[in-house]
Order: structure tokens, then C-alpha cells, then sequence
């Protein structure tokens, strides 16, 4: 009996400590601005020598690829469709703060309908 609770207790420890982390990290959203986040591209910009544009995409890149990447090791309990929405909705965040511009997130979901065209068409029935 006491196994079974070491069992069911553990199974509840990963979604524990997120909430923890998430709701601690909540405490700081009142002293956070949104200023070290936009001067962020202008400062890799000055250090790199190139255009603030250019840091923009850099930065963008590597948080795409990081959430790219972290979806791609979660493996076989995320299919590609749930990958394609976090990464979508990464690039609205990122086209929220500015460092993307409107019309690759249009370019994205366009490429993203044009994939599954042929299996939307299949399922309905045309």
C-alpha cells in the first residue's frame, strides 16, 4: 500500500514543480518592463557590428530552433501538428514583441495549409 502512494506521488511531481516555477515566476511580473527585452536586439546589434533587423532574425532563429528543438525531444508523445501550432504560436509572441515582422507569420500559415491541403481534401471528401 505504501508503494502504490510512492507510485501515485511521483506521478504528480513534474506538474507540481511547473506550477511552482510558473506561479513564482508570476511574483516578478510587476517589477518586469518590456524595455531590456526591446533594447535586447539593439545591443547584440552594437556588439555584432550589423543592423538591429539582423539581430532580430538572429534571435528569433534561436528561440525558434530552441522551442523546435525541445518539441522534437518530447518524441513520440508530440505529433508534428502539435509541434506546428507551439511553433506558430512562438512566432505570433515573437511578432507581439517585434522581432518578426507580420508577413512571415502569414507566410508560415500559408505553407502550413498548402502541407495539409491534400489531407484536409482527403478527409472531406472532394
Amino acid at each position: 500500500m505504501t508503494e502504490e502512494k510512492k507510485i501515485e506521488g511521483s506521478r504528480y511531481r513534474i506538474p507540481i514543480l511547473v506550477a511552482f516555477f510558473s506561479l513564482s515566476s508570476f511574483m516578478f511580473l510587476g517589477m518586469a518592463s518590456a524595455s531590456p527585452i526591446q533594447d535586447l536586439p539593439t545591443s547584440m546589434a552594437t556588439s555584432l557590428g550589423t543592423t538591429p533587423d539582423i539581430a532580430r532574425l538572429i534571435l528569433s532563429s534561436a528561440i525558434l530552433l530552441s522551442v523546435g528543438l525541445a518539441m522534437a525531444m518530447i518524441g513520440k508523445r508530440a505529433n508534428m501538428m502539435a509541434t506546428i501550432i507551439i511553433l506558430i504560436s512562438t512566432e505570433g509572441v515573437l511578432t507581439g514583441i517585434g522581432w518578426l515582422t507580420p508577413w512571415l507569420l502569414l507566410f508560415t500559415g500559408i505553407l502550413v495549409a498548402a502541407m495539409f491541403a491534400g489531407k484536409i481534401k482527403e478527409a472531406v471528401g472532394m
